[in-house]
């Protein structure tokens, strides 16, 4: 009943932001979920605010009515994570009307507004011969990864993509609309940068922008035999005393069902126009299938674009676990991929991957020398790499099964990494699944801290009681 009254309460600011079942706009709202596991998370409306203000009066007209885990926050809904932008028989707060992209040459920032998409954001910064550090897809949104973390083409020289953000705008359980800083609202603006939604709802992002021209880069396809090869170089570059950091680097091993086969792929790039030495061991690597290697030199917006294409947009779930750079815990991920797989091979259109991302110790000097932010990383916990687990497949009578396969990986391999000690506590929350805590992994004094300023910015916990995404402060 308590839905229904705040829908009502908000129908009588006005009946235009209010978008129910059965509607053109409801199914088409729908469908822009990035996975099925979001699609069918049916709300009861979702709410399209298209000002500050209106999220405001939106926060207002709903928040006496004791929401339990039932509002949600969207901004592109590209994140696989289920539950996290949108929730069933609840009320979703939909930002796609607020647009705006504005660009101030004089102080190099870039304003996004929350509903913006990063192709244009990537284009509009490209056109005035800049570059902004920004997700790894057009398709996708700021605030998933803005507020998350994020990991960019530019993370290993500039941090995070939430390092980057030099002030947030956003609207507090109160309806207060604020800016956070590293002059006002320092605490909040340090708390939003890993601390995901559980302050408020930012309506706009201020990003640092940068002299870019084209980038070099783009896909090497190559044989499972190789795998092992790259993981040594990959591990090499990460402790190299002086690395290259205007590089990006990606090594995955998937299996589609449609191609029938285990295939292997580096994703890397390198913020000049031209193969760096850094690069060569990637790119070079032979034999590979030529047919399909791309690499070559663009345009931030065209490698952004066909970052995802041809992603099935089905049933997608991410696992991830963050270990130390070490090729043996490394290898023993290739084999707890292995030992999963075996159990999901006869799920129907499966597509499977493991993907290492690294966190060069650059990554985290840059993170502290741009103000620091919530994720607790101290130089001397590097160089790390992100294990990620993705699992795309049909139909939802699979779910627990690939479900609980991915746990099962993810906690034979940390268990094999606190043995060898090579695993770190940190959880990547982009890539974080519902049964994780991240907020805690963070650290002890990080999430003091995070619990402090929700304290101080929402003393009543509206955001962390009424809010139905699945990573809270007080989990």
């Amino acid at each position: 009943m308590s839905v229904l009254e705040a829908i009502e309460a908000v129908q009588k600011i006005s009946s235009e932001l209010v978008v129910l079942p059965r509607t053109q706009e409801y199914e088409e709202l729908t469908k822009s979920y990035f996975s099925e596991l979001e699609r069918e998370l049916k709300p009861a409306c979702f709410l399209t605010p298209s000002s500050p203000s209106q999220v405001a009066g939106i926060l207002k007209a709903i928040k006496p009515f004791g929401l339990q885990s039932k509002v949600a926050i969207c901004g592109a809904g590209q994140q696989a994570t289920p539950g996290v932008a949108n929730v069933r028989d609840g009320i979703t707060i939909h930002l796609k009307n607020l647009r705006g992209i504005t660009i101030d040459q004089g102080n190099k920032i870039v304003s996004v507004a929350a509903g913006e998409k990063m192709g244009d954001v990537y284009e509009a910064v490209t056109d005035a011969g800049l570059g902004v550090v920004g997700n790894r897809h057009s398709s996708g949104g700021i605030g998933g990864d803005a507020v998350q973390g994020g990991l960019s083409y530019f993370s290993y020289s500039r941090g995070f993509v939430c390092d980057n953000v030099v002030n947030y705008e956003v609207v507090l359980a109160d309806g207060k609309i604020v800016n956070a800083n590293a002059k006002t609202n320092n605490d909040l603006w340090v708390a939003l940068k890993g601390g995901g939604g559980n302050f408020g709802i930012v309506t706009r992002f201020d990003l640092s922008v940068f002299e870019q021209g084209q980038l070099w880069g783009g896909k090497v396809f190559y044989f499972q035999p190789s795998f092992s090869g790259q993981i040594i170089s990959l591990v090499e570059y990460l402790h190299e005393p002086k690395p290259d950091t205007d590089v990006h680097i990606c090594v995955s091993l998937g299996y589609a069902g449609a191609f029938g086969d285990f295939v292997c792929m580096n994703d890397i790039f390198s913020t000049r126009p031209e193969k760096p030495k850094a690069l060569e061991p990637f790119a070079d690597i032979q034999p590979q299938i030529e047919q399909m290697r791309n690499l070559r030199v663009d345009s931030l917006k065209n490698f952004t674009s066909e970052g995802f294409a041809g992603a099935l947009s089905n049933r997608v779930v991410k696992m991830s676990t963050t270990v130390k750079a070490n090729a043996d815990i490394l290898e023993y991920s290739v084999k707890a991929y292995h030992a999963a797989f075996d159990k999901l091979k006869k799920v129907t259109n499966i597509l499977f991957s493991i993907t290492f991302e690294p966190i060069p110790v650059s990554l985290i000097d840059h993170s502290i020398a741009h103000g620091g932010n919530s994720l607790g990383l101290k130089p001397k916990d590097g160089p790390l790499v992100v294990v990620l687990f993705y699992t795309s497949w049909d139909n939802a009578s699979d779910d627990d099964l690939v479900y609980n396969v991915n746990k099962e990986a993810i906690s034979t391999l940390e268990e094999e990494a606190q043995d060898k000690n090579a695993l770190s506590s940190y959880r990547y929350l982009n890539y974080t699944f519902p049964h994780q805590d991240p907020f805690t992994s963070y650290g002890p004094e990080s999430k003091a801290q995070l619990l402090k300023t929700s304290a101080k910015y929402d003393p009543d916990g509206f955001f962390e009681s009424a809010g139905a995404g699945p990573f809270k402060l007080r989990k």
